[in-house]
């Protein structure tokens, strides 16, 4: 009995290589998103019970500059045996995406972002945050593991306040039909883990002592 329970089972285990492989092949091309889509509704949940109050200083935010080696390939597609069979490409710029997740978790902590050194001091001190991007990648296997690193840097009159190595990882679960929509997912739960570590800190160095 238990042999035929046993042989029962091996053509579904067949069945699944067979779909894993036949799902590995052809490019991804994920449009990166921001926020994560768990983070999305939520977030707008919590802004209108709890809307933060506007800091006193304002940030200039300049664009990430990306320094990783491969700057096409932000993820790998494998098949049930673990080859690499296929990459994934983004359809919209590494940069953008992680400079306006950037400016997205400032403003949700109350901070004015601007893109210029404002000549006129009236409204308040300003603060300047730039970096660099050092890793954007999605690997799989069974499951999404989605990994993004970056350095980011603060100053103020002139002043380094900040620059710190910044990590983070994401996942959006098992690897089934290895979507295009699952890598980005991914990518977004590790670059939101990075960045809003960057903004706590950010926020220890600019609030009044």
């Amino acid at each position: 009995m238990i042999g035929i329970i046993r042989g029962a089972g091996i053509p579904v285990v067949l069945v699944s290589v067979v779909f894993l492989a036949g799902c590995a092949f052809g490019t991804r091309q994920p449009t990166l998103i921001y926020p994560p889509a768990s983070e999305s509704s939520e977030q707008s949940v919590a802004h209108a019970a709890d809307k933060p109050s506007p800091k006193t200083v304002r940030i200039v935010l300049k664009p990430f500059t990306d320094q990783r080696s491969d700057k096409k390939v932000v993820g790998t597609v494998r098949n049930a045996l673990g080859m690499r069979t296929a990459d994934v490409i983004p359809t919209n710029s590494v940069t953008d995406w992680v400079t306006q997740a950037m400016s997205t978790e400032l403003r949700n902590k109350g901070y004015t972002v601007i893109s210029e050194l404002p000549t006129d001091t009236s409204q308040g001190t300003s603060a300047v945050v730039s970096g660099e991007i050092l890793n954007v990648f999605c690997d799989m296997y069974f499951s999404y593991t989605g990994q993004v690193s970056l350095v980011a840097k603060v100053s103020q009159d002139g002043k380094e306040l900040l620059d710190k190595h910044y990590a983070g990882e994401g996942s959006a679960g098992l690897a089934v039909a290895m979507t295009a929509e699952s890598y980005a997912q991914s990518l977004a739960l590790a670059l939101s883990s990075a960045v809003k570590q960057f903004v706590a800190d950010l926020d220890k160095r600019l609030s009044p002592q």
